[in-house]
């Protein structure tokens, strides 16, 4: 077992490899009551590809990563999630566009529970019924999604921003693909992701982490090898948008905008260069379009936008952008001031006192994150995933200087914009 330790955070980490495979991260926190425990695969909306047992190249369905998600949840006909909770554990699941994560939380009955986690995520035994009876659920899930205008418009968003990537398809896939869903071809993706060797436990709380490691190799809760695997993901996106501008009628009181800045990326890149830019992007649109910036005061006085305001930033393994959105009455005023700073930015200067401010914000983050079971987790688990431990991100971030975030002004250009203006329906009007 190998023991890791953070001493500027009084943190220590145990990793080991079950049964020399899987990887099991423990995050020691003395004293706490709970158990935070997450469990993921490289299997996400953008995954296509993968060769079965027999060297076949096959497809994969879209939707697959996140009805593979609902039906692991299937054993022998019944949902294994009321064995966690009568054991006192509260189990949930997520697929985003690059992984597919199970996890739980619990005072008690860890070893029960780390043991039931292991055994349904690798050893599924959903029925042709069963699935089903899941097509049907998905498609009203899907249903719901398209009948909520917020959703629709981010949707909207993602097919005018990127060209050929599959972030601009639906995590849930489509009423096609639903419909397509069988029993078979969803084991034979499961046996091809779900491997312990491409899979990640992260566990954090008040746990001997020498006694979990026996329990767990006693159980042998580890499928046998097998030969089937992911195909690499092959897309090359264009940094261009698809579209500039779309604007679209939808169920909704107040005009809302929404910006997307494609920002320049190469999933080819060690990932510590990415994980730089990342912060150094954050670092820069915090400081012009955040809620201390003077974008924002001038909108706000003027009452251009409201609280609805935000700007985030998504980086995923494939691809990186930016969003800036609020509701607004004056939708002209937005757009015109945001595609103005946009359009600045390559000769926007940042102040000295700005930039070591958004620096101490970040530092504050991260140090609060490390009190939240949940966010250490699912940040960690992230991290480790390409060999870097999240501890370290601070020290990154320390390093990173303003020449540095300065240099990424002239990477943002206007074709990288485009924006989705959602307006009430005439009815509404």
């Amino acid at each position: 077992m190998d023991e890791r330790r953070y001493d500027d955070f009084r943190e220590v980490v145990h990793h080991f490899r079950l049964q020399a495979r899987l990887p099991v991260h423990i995050i020691q926190k003395p004293s706490y009551s709970q158990v935070y425990v997450t469990l993921s695969v490289p299997l996400g909306s953008v995954h296509t590809r993968f060769q079965d047992k027999d060297g076949k190249e096959r497809s994969v369905p879209p939707g697959a990563a996140h009805f593979l998600e609902h039906k692991v949840f299937e054993k022998g006909g019944r949902d294994v999630s009321e064995d966690f909770s009568l054991d006192g554990a509260d189990i949930n699941a997520f697929t985003d566009h690059h992984r597919t994560t199970y996890l739980f939380h619990a005072t008690d009955v860890l070893y029960t529970n780390v043991t039931r986690l292991c055994e349904m995520f690798f050893f599924p035994e959903f029925t042709p019924a069963g699935v089903k009876k899941e097509r049907n659920v998905i498609l009203e899930e899907l249903a719901s999604h398209k009948d909520d205008p917020y959703y629709a418009q981010y949707r909207g968003l993602m097919a005018a921003m990127y060209r050929k990537h599959p972030l601009k398809d639906d995590i849930l896939g489509t009423e096609a693909s639903i419909e397509s869903m069988d029993a078979k071809n969803l084991l034979d993706i499961h046996k091809a992701f779900y491997k312990p060797e491409q899979a990640v436990m992260v566990i954090v709380g008040d746990i001997d982490s020498h006694r979990l490691r026996e329990h767990l190799e006693k159980a042998d809760v580890l499928p046998e090898k097998t030969r089937a695997r992911p195909l690499p993901f092959e897309t090359e996106e264009p940094f261009s948008v698809e579209q500039e501008k779309t604007v679209k009628e939808l169920d909704i009181m107040i005009p809302s905008v929404l910006f997307g800045i494609k920002l320049p990326f190469s999933p080819f890149e060690p990932f510590p260069k990415r994980l730089r830019a990342r912060i150094a992007y954050a670092i820069l649109f915090d400081i012009v379009f955040g809620k201390t910036g003077d974008v924002h005061e001038e909108l706000l006085d003027k009452g251009v936008i409201n609280d609805s305001y935000g700007v985030d930033l998504v980086f995923g393994e494939t691809y990186a952008h930016a969003l800036i959105g609020t509701e607004t009455e004056a939708v002209s005023a937005f757009e015109e001031r945001i595609l103005a700073e946009l359009g600045n930015l390559g000769e926007k200067d940042l102040a000295d006192e700005d930039f070591l401010r958004v620096k101490r914000q970040l530092y504050g983050g991260f140090i609060q994150s490390l009190d939240n079971l949940e966010t250490l987790a699912h940040q960690y688990g992230e991290y480790i995933r390409h060999d870097i431990s999240y501890y370290d991100m601070l020290a990154i971030a320390r390093s990173i200087t303003k020449e540095e975030v300065l240099d990424l002004r002239k990477t943002i250009r206007k074709e990288h914009v485009s924006r989705f203006v959602a307006v009430p329906e005439r009815t509404r009007r």
